[in-house]
């Protein structure tokens, strides 16, 4: 499988040092970790945050007219197991599904802004260690794709409404769980418009230094990357709500995946 290096608005960077971090069953998600501007290539824009968990959890950014900058800003708010003082550590071994409401408000779909799911999956085994940056991407302009982190590619096209409140539902099938060696998940997203886009199972590859799913150390956030258009008094308002994650998907649905997974193999 070929290494997903994505550049710019989620590049892969070397792991962050002293970063503290908390690793857990990820049922005892019990906050987010607000980090704001992480990308701040407007430092004169105007951002409210609301942290509430399980939500709402709310960006609101406001860029004046001819805004200067170069790029874009962005903030994250990290799942965290003791009340947002650190992130959550994902455990390799374990399986979870994830849900939650998103709904992304502009004037325009572009220049856009974008939320979802941002994921850090390190891999110390390769030779230097590096973290891999990937991301479940919904954008003001529809676009709904998974890539990075080694995760295997999804791409729902324009599937996303602006001004609507979706929905997501993100299994994680651990190594061994829907397959016997690989790690695999299955995105599920419901918009009130376009209707319900499902990537059924995907399976990870192995990589060379041996990464066939999330490694130890793997955080995930919810995020809000803005861009702005220089000719308007332009905003982004994205908000996530109904907030949850559980372990270990139901075992219906891992017998019906497994199945699904045998019948891919043998094509």
């Amino acid at each position: 499988m070929a290494l997903l290096r994505l550049c710019g608005c989620a590049a892969v960077v070397a792991a962050a040092a002293g970063v503290a971090m908390a690793s857990s069953d990820i049922s005892a998600t019990n906050a987010f970790k607000v980090e704001t501007r992480i990308f701040n290539d407007f430092p004169g824009s105007n951002l409210t945050v609301t942290n509430n968990f399980p939500g709402p959890l709310n960006f609101h950014e406001e860029f004046a007219v001819g805004e200067i900058g170069n790029f874009a800003n962005k903030h994250i708010g990290w799942l965290s197991n003791d009340g947002g003082a650190s992130r959550l550590e994902l455990t390799p071994s374990q399986s979870w599904t994830m849900e939650f409401d998103v709904r992304i408000q502009a004037p325009f779909g572009q220049p856009r802004k974008e939320a979802g799911v941002e994921v850090h999956n390190p891999r110390p085994n390769n030779v230097p260690p590096y973290t891999d940056e990937g991301q479940i991407l919904i954008a003001s302009d529809g676009e709904v794709a998974v890539f990075g982190a080694v995760m295997p590619f999804t791409g729902f096209g324009n599937a996303y409404t602006l001004g609507e409140t979706a929905h997501v539902k993100w299994q994680y099938f651990a190594a061994g769980t829907a397959d016997p060696t690989l790690a695999g998940y299955r995105l599920t997203f419901t918009d009130p418009v376009t209707g319900v886009h499902d990537s059924g199972l995907k399976l990870w590859g192995v990589e060379a230094d041996g990464t066939n799913g999330f490694n130890l150390g793997t955080v995930m956030g919810l995020k809000a990357q803005n861009t702005r258009n220089p000719r308007i008094a332009d905003s982004s308002d994205i908000t996530y709500n109904n907030f949850s994650v559980v372990p270990a998907p139901g075992a219906i649905a891992l017998i019906g995946l497994a199945g699904l997974a045998a019948g891919r193999r043998r094509r």
